[in-house]
């Protein structure tokens, strides 16, 4: 569970981290992988209930992502359908060959350029060994504390 200053929670539920945790790249070979998260808002706060997986179209690199399979929006479409509205697009997520994560300049860039909405979006980085969880709300993203 993370805490923004505004004291509103988000929540990631056990499967979504355990999915998360698989995909860290632990070997000097491992790509990068990417994302969506799904889930409902529930006022100020989020649950983050489920993700995309990465497709085998997506390109992938060592330091790396491009989500291009259409599979992501389709899984956040049945998603809304099979919840009667209930499940959402919350934000991303991708990994880093890194102990403790920090978004890149390009990771900034991309957010800023492609995540746009009035609703506050929601940002994970998996590392090897933690997560960086950030809350994106209009042009401001505020990193999260783990509680």
């Amino acid at each position: 569970m993370f805490q923004a200053q505004d004291r509103s929670l988000v929540v990631i539920s056990t499967d979504v981290a355990n999915i998360l945790v698989s995909y860290r790249q632990l070997s000097d070979s491992s790509q990068e992988s990417a994302g969506v998260l799904i889930g409902e808002r529930r006022g100020v706060h989020i649950v983050i209930k489920t993700l995309t997986e990465p497709s085998r179209w997506d390109i992938r690199s060592r330091f790396m992502v491009d989500r291009v399979s259409k599979h992501h929006q389709k899984a956040v479409d049945n998603a809304f359908k099979k919840s009667n509205g209930e499940w959402h697009y919350l934000g991303e997520w991708h990994t880093h060959p890194e102990d403790e994560p920090k978004p890149s300049m390009t990771d900034y860039s991309s957010w800023h350029k492609n995540l746009k909405s009035s609703d506050p979006l929601i940002l994970i980085i998996a590392g090897r060994t933690g997560f960086w969880v950030g809350k994106k709300i209009n042009e401001q993203i505020e990193v999260l504390q783990s509680i």
